[in-house]
């Protein structure tokens, strides 16, 4: 269990769905009732745009809409442009997808190192979610969490039934129910 005056960290990793970061944030703000202090992405330039445009856009941004809708303050989580590590390749270019054997080992090596960063400071827990990009994604931060976690992490996987896992529109669980069409 993570102690109450450490910065909880929630990091993602995910691909052009970018609903899984604010399905966890559902889990961990409204079912475990854990505090979120900031939220850290690892993506791919097509990645960072759909977090961009479908959680943080000034106006239609699912992520204000989450923090309003369960009386949140956003600006107690610190989530912006600058939260997100694009992946790179060896040669400094931005990855638009993860789909050679040397975009994977790039991937990897700035999996581990980002964990490794996060994971150094003693006053912070770091929260990791499995659930969204690419598999390998996930493959590589789960074994990043075993090389660097600290007794105060914690990794898991967020599940949402196959009716709403790829839906567009699906982002949370809201507080007043609406319909989706299916």
């Amino acid at each position: 269990m993570t102690q109450t005056g450490q910065k909880q960290i929630l990091l993602c990793v995910t691909g052009k769905t970018p609903q899984i970061i604010t399905e966890t944030l559902y889990v961990l703000t409204q079912q475990r009732r854990e505090r979120i202090d900031e939220i850290r992405v690892i993506t791919t330039l097509k990645g960072r745009d759909a977090v961009l445009s479908h959680l943080l856009d000034s106006e239609k941004g699912r992520f204000v809409r989450f923090c309003r809708d369960y009386g949140i303050d956003p600006a107690t989580i610190a989530f912006k442009e600058s939260s997100i590590s694009l992946l790179r390749a060896a040669d400094g270019r931005m990855l638009d997808d993860i789909r050679t054997v040397d975009d994977n080992e790039d991937a990897a090596n700035q999996i581990c190192q980002i964990v490794r960063e996060l994971t150094e400071d003693d006053g912070s827990a770091l929260h990791a979610s499995v659930a969204g990009g690419r598999k390998t994604m996930g493959v590589y931060l789960t074994a990043a969490m075993q090389l660097f976690a600290r007794p105060q992490d914690q990794l898991s996987h967020v599940l949402v039934s196959e009716d709403f896992e790829t839906h567009p529109e699906f982002y949370y669980i809201p507080p007043v129910p609406h319909d989706l069409h299916i």
